[in-house]
C-alpha cells in the first residue's frame, strides 16, 4: 500500500527516541491485549466487511495487523515517523500516514475510527481534544463509530516505579506523578543500556548466567510485586537516559460535551471490563460514538 508523508511542522519528534522500545514491549503489552478484545466486542462486529478503518495514533502497528489480518482495509496515523517506520514492517499491508492527530484533513471516508487506551491522555487541553474529535468527525461516513478509551482521574498516581523489565542488553523502568488540581501528570520512561566505551570488554559465561538468572527472577516474580527493585539488580556499567512525556485527566463529562460539541452522538461508555460503566467508576472509560446520518 502507499504511505504517505507530511511537511516537517506536523512531526512528533518527541515520541521518537523510544520507537525501538514501544515496538519491543507493545507486541506483548497488555494494553494491545485489552485494546483487541474490546475492538472485537464493541466494534469490529457492527461493522460491514472490508470496512475501511481508521487507527488512529497508531504507534508501531501491532494493533494496526491484527485488524487487518481480519480482512478490514485499515489506514494507521501517527505524529512520529519512527514509529511509523515499525509500523510498515509489522503491518506491511496497512497505509500508513505522518499527521497530526488534531489537524489531519483530505483523507477517505472511513466506516470506523479507533485509537488505543490512554493515547487521547497526550492532548493537554480540551481544545486539542477538541480539535482530535472535530477531525475524527470529518473524516467518518454518517453512521459512523469512534472508538477510544481514555484515562480518567483516579487512574493517575505518584509512583517512581510502577513497572519494568530487565532484558539482556537493556533495560526500561516507567514511574509517574500526577497533580490533582491541575489534573495533569507526567510518565518518565528511563532507559538502561550498556556503556558504549565499556562495550567491547569481555563478558565472561558466568556473568551471563547471571544476568540471565536475574532477568527470570526479576521479570517473572520480582517486576508484578515490586518492580522498583530492578535498579539493585542493573549492572553498574550500565548508563541511564529518561524520556518524559506530560498527560491529562479528563472526565466523563468534558469529554461527553467535546464530542457533542463536534457533532457526534454518544452511545454509550463502558469501563475496563467492556462493560457499560456506572457513573461512579472514575479511572479508566471508553467511549463509543456515532457521527450521525
Amino acid at each position: 500500500m502507499n504511505n504517505t508523508k507530511i511537511s516537517p511542522e506536523n512531526r512528533y519528534t518527541d515520541y521518537d527516541p523510544w520507537a525501538w522500545l514501544y515496538n519491543e514491549t507493545e507486541a506483548i503489552s497488555h494494553s494491545l491485549s485489552a485494546m483487541r478484545e474490546r475492538l472485537n466486542k464493541l466494534l469490529l462486529p457492527h461493522l460491514p466487511q472490508k470496512a475501511q478503518i481508521l487507527d488512529l495514533c497508531c504507534g508501531t502497528g501491532q494493533l494496526t495487523e491484527k485488524v487487518l489480518s481480519k480482512g478490514y482495509q485499515v489506514t494507521g496515523l501517527d505524529g512520529s515517523e519512527n514509529m511509523l517506520n515499525y509500523a510498515r514492517k509489522n503491518a506491511p499491508q496497512g497505509r500508513f500516514i505522518l499527521d497530526d492527530a488534531r489537524t489531519f484533513t483530505g483523507l477517505s471516508s472511513f466506516d470506523a475510527v479507533y485509537c488505543s487506551d490512554y493515547t487521547l491522555n497526550h492532548m493537554m487541553n480540551v481544545e486539542d481534544l477538541k480539535s482530535v474529535f472535530n477531525s475524527v468527525f470529518n473524516t467518518l461516513k454518517k453512521d459512523g463509530l469512534f472508538v477510544f478509551g481514555l484515562g480518567l482521574e483516579k487512574r493517575f498516581s505518584n509512583i517512581d516505579v510502577d513497572d519494568g523489565k530487565l532484558e539482556n542488553d537493556y533495560a526500561w523502568t516507567v514511574g509517574e506523578t500526577y497533580n490533582p488540581e491541575s489534573k495533569t501528570g507526567t510518565f518518565t520512561i528511563t532507559i538502561f543500556q550498556p556503556n558504549r566505551q565499556n562495550s567491547n570488554s569481555q563478558i565472561t559465561q558466568i556473568d551471563s548466567i547471571i544476568h540471565r538468572l536475574k532477568c527470570i527472577v526479576y521479570n517473572y516474580f520480582l517486576r508484578p510485586i515490586k518492580p522498583s527493585s530492578l535498579l539493585k539488580l542493573l549492572k553498574k556499567s550500565w548508563q541511564s537516559s529518561e524520556i518524559v512525556y506530560s498527560v491529562k485527566a479528563y472526565s466523563k463529562i468534558e469529554v461527553e460535551s467535546a464530542l457533542k460539541e463536534a457533532g457526534f452522538t454518544l452511545v454509550n461508555i463502558y469501563n475496563n471490563k467492556n462493560k457499560l460503566a456506572s457513573s461512579t467508576e472514575n479511572e479508566y472509560a471508553c467511549f463509543v460514538a456515532l457521527r450521525p446520518t
